[in-house]
């Protein structure tokens, strides 16, 4: 087994020392509000460690095929992308194909973010929130913990662990739990602060939050310092031992990768020029993304969702009904709310059906060989797949709502496929389909005269 070794850097040392450096400037301005300013610092340090992982996960080793989960079915066509994007020379590409791993993450901020700022906006006192010391507070904590983060994932990718870590193994599961739950700490720390307050007066107030202030600063500084120690080259933890969750989360790992995983296959170009080449039409790939969004599927491979998935859809459309009966009993806000509702449920499921589409088809070009068709990735720089003509079987031309949704000028060919050993391509992988190109019958042709 090739040996692993952790990441240990003085950068993520450097970085911890930054957040703590302004929760202890915050302990000596806030007097008796300082461990909530402090809390609301964490919360900004959190919420940057969840964006780092987020961009870790898409950094890190693409996931193998295995069956979808919850946040893999929304972007089921991107389990057989093929290489990544560059976004800066700093950093290695991005896999699209890790884009259902992150959700979890996405969903976790979204939630935290909600919650804590309703805390923020409603129980925490506005002195906080009128003193000098926010700009600091609010700054110096967004820069801190950028600075952290970034520090941290650059030592990440130094260390090359993101050629030998999985993207779903990049989770800080103890410190994702907390900032999901964050807005109740929030409130427990406001609560304890201003009970405190009242009962015992500001002098012992102030002493009281200090002390514990100081405390988990210490703490917090002490766990960076045993997160940041460099371990021996071939150091491997206990398999039946809960692993660190600073280790966890900057991807360091001690087991060996998956085996009997299977990987895609990788298509090859044929030699020379391509006789025609066919790009799907950007309007129908967005109204697809429409239709997608509302039959939980079908669009492209003929793959609906689970049921329970359709029952979410009729439960939204239930809301307009009851938006346009409180309407009709003269209920006026209460239709204008449930209308809001429904269409920003539908715009928002919309929205990422047609992301997911346009990163699955956006960049794809149809590339008609003598032997084969190949569908390349501009964007990617790589094939995505490829069918030899001699294995493609029941050619067919669709134009209408999953052909082309919304009866777009454009079609897609769907067609059945046998193993065929030229191209390494399987029937099991689905790409059957040249989806939402202008001239449908035209590609039929091509792959009808040679099969």
């Amino acid at each position: 087994m090739p040996s692993m070794r952790l990441i240990g850097d003085r950068r993520i040392l450097f970085g911890s020392a930054c957040v703590e450096a302004v929760a202890a400037v915050l302990v000596l301005l806030y007097g008796h509000l300082s461990l909530l300013a402090v809390a609301v610092l964490y919360w900004i340090d959190l919420l940057f460690l969840t964006l780092r992982t987020t961009v870790q996960q898409l950094l890190s080793q693409p996931e193998p095929d295995r069956q979808s989960t919850l946040f893999q079915r929304p972007f089921r066509l991107l389990a057989h992308k093929r290489g990544s994007i560059a976004v800066t020379d700093r950093l290695p590409g991005i896999h699209l194909r890790n884009i259902p791993v992150v959700w979890g993450a996405v969903f976790i901020l979204v939630f935290s973010a909600s919650t804590t700022a309703y805390v923020a906006a409603v129980d925490i006192p506005r002195e906080l929130w009128r003193s000098p010391a926010t700009l600091l507070l609010l700054g110096g904590g967004l820069v801190a913990a950028a600075t952290k983060s970034w520090l941290v994932l650059r030592a990440y990718v130094a260390s090359e662990g993101h050629e030998i870590t999985s993207a779903s193994a990049v989770v800080p599961r103890k410190r994702v739990l907390i900032f999901a739950v964050y807005g109740g700490l929030l409130w427990l720390v406001s609560r304890w602060t201003l009970t405190t307050l009242s009962g015992e007066g500001l002098e012992i107030t102030r002493a009281g939050m200090t002390v514990s202030a100081s405390v988990l600063i210490v703490s917090r500084l002490a766990y960076g310092w045993y997160a940041a120690r460099a371990r021996p080259e071939g150091w491997q933890s206990d398999s039946t031992s809960d692993r660190n969750d600073e280790t966890i989360s900057q991807g360091w790992s001690d087991s060996e990768p998956e085996k009997n995983v299977p990987v895609p296959s990788q298509s090859s170009i044929p030699d020379g020029e391509p006789r025609e080449t066919m790009a799907p039409v950007r309007s129908s790939i967005l109204a697809a993304g429409v239709v997608n969004a509302m039959t939980t599927g079908g669009v492209v491979d003929n793959r609906f969702g689970h049921w329970r998935q359709l029952t979410i859809r009729v439960g939204i459309a239930g809301l307009i009904v009851l938006a346009l009966y409180a309407l009709l009993d003269g209920a006026i806000v209460v239709s204008a709310s449930l209308a809001a509702i429904f269409f920003g449920l539908v715009g928002s499921l919309s929205t990422i059906s047609a992301v997911h589409l346009l990163l699955a088809l956006g960049g794809v070009e149809y590339e008609f060989y003598e032997s084969k068709v190949v569908a390349y990735d501009r964007y990617l720089g790589r094939p995505q797949w490829s069918a030899s003509y001699d294995g493609v079987r029941d050619v067919s031309v669709e134009r209408g709502l999953f052909g082309s949704p919304l009866w777009l000028d454009a079609g897609t060919v769907f067609f059945d496929r046998t193993y065929n050993s030229k191209d390494g391509d399987s029937a099991q992988e689905p790409r059957s389909s040249i989806a939402f190109v202008p001239d449908p019958e035209r590609a039929g042709e091509l792959l009808s005269s040679h099969s």
